[in-house]
């Protein structure tokens, strides 16, 4: 691949987006770069060079026209390069190559000036290699970091949400595995994402969340489903054996698409501030999300938006090693729940994405 320089970015049609960040959540707070470009950028093309996390959340979006896996540049750097440039999405074409954050470490920097990539903007560590070398701004999202690469670029940009898109197959797959798991169709289900990384310090007492999956299913008949990964499984097995109800566990089951399309199904959720969160929101999904008091919500989450519910009780500048969400009474989540169903009656047949 040779170097094709931009001279004028304003006037750049083609965009080469790496994606390598190794965080869901930081992962999907970078999809609204795609229509934001469109937006601004009326014919561009757009190809993603990805891995990891990358291509499971990029897999269906129709803005894409070119996603490619190549190796981690952290891990393998000459196999990314090597893969890059056999890809050579442009062609001689001048492109624009975009790094949205999580994508800083100089590794990713060289893997695109190895590949030849002229002409480079977005978050970096080195920004003696970039065209327009950007530092996060603490004081604004992570989406509305991202979408400084749009102004980088010359255009006025405005607010986009996530997205994570599926296919017909995997909605098909997402009602199998419900079925399979023992639930019934014909009656509305929550989901629930009760667990994180005990490192995070953002936990909550699972009989609480046993008192929340009481009140849903006894006040708006609806069966409580668990998600998360396989490693969780276990925990929220031990979670589900405190309950009196139905419920279901699909931790592990479903690839992200999967899981996108499954939350496309229900009815409300009920969240930790953890990486599948972020997929609710990239799908709709009403949530009540329970937050964490040394965490400003404004990076991550959902500030403003009437689909959710941030309940965050207190402030404290960093989490103690024994901190659990006390704060945040059952009764809180419950009075959310309420609110949140009245304002938002999800009609899921309407608002699934594929």
């Amino acid at each position: 691949m040779s170097p094709s320089r931009v001279a004028r970015i304003e006037s750049a049609t083609n965009f080469l987006v790496l994606q390598h960040a190794t965080a869901l959540g930081t992962v999907i707070h970078a999809t609204p770069l795609i229509p934001a470009l469109h937006e601004t950028v009326p014919g561009c093309r757009i190809a993603v060079a990805a891995s990891g996390f990358g291509l499971e959340v990029l897999r269906n979006n129709p803005g894409i026209d070119s996603l490619f896996e190549t190796p981690s540049p952290l891990r393998d750097l000459a196999g990314a390069v090597r893969a890059l440039r056999a890809q050579n999405p442009f062609r001689e074409a001048p492109y624009v190559t975009l790094t949205p954050t999580g994508n800083e470490r100089t590794k990713v920097a060289l893997q695109a000036v190895l590949s030849g990539a002229a002409t480079r903007i977005g978050f970096t560590v080195v920004p003696e290699l970039y065209r327009v070398p950007m530092s996060f701004d603490f004081s604004r999202s992570q989406i509305a970091n991202n979408l400084r690469i749009v102004e980088a670029l010359g255009h006025a940009v405005e607010h986009f949400e996530p997205q994570v898109f599926f296919t017909a197959e995997d909605a098909a797959g997402a009602r199998r595995l419900l079925v399979d798991s023992g639930a019934c169709l014909d009656r509305p289900f929550a989901v629930f994402i009760t667990q994180t990384s005990v490192t995070q310090r953002k936990s909550w007492r699972a009989e609480r969340f046993q008192q929340i999956a009481s009140f849903l299913f006894e006040q708006y008949g609806m069966m409580p489903v668990f998600v998360g990964t396989a490693a969780e499984s276990d925990a929220i097995e031990k979670l589900r054996g405190g309950l009196r109800i139905h419920s279901v566990n699909v931790a592990g089951k479903t690839n992200l698409p999967g899981l996108a399309a499954l939350m496309s199904l229900a009815k409300v959720g009920v969240s930790l501030d953890t990486g599948p969160l972020h997929i609710a929101r990239a799908v709709g999904l009403p949530t009540v999300v329970i937050a964490p008091a040394w965490s400003p919500p404004v990076e991550w989450l959902p500030v403003g938006d009437s689909r959710f519910r941030i309940l965050k009780n207190a402030d404290m500048p960093a989490a103690t090693p024994d901190y659990i969400i006390d704060e945040v009474s059952v009764d809180d989540v419950t009075g959310a729940l309420t609110d949140l169903l009245q304002v938002h009656p999800r009609q899921t047949e309407s608002t699934a994405r594929t």
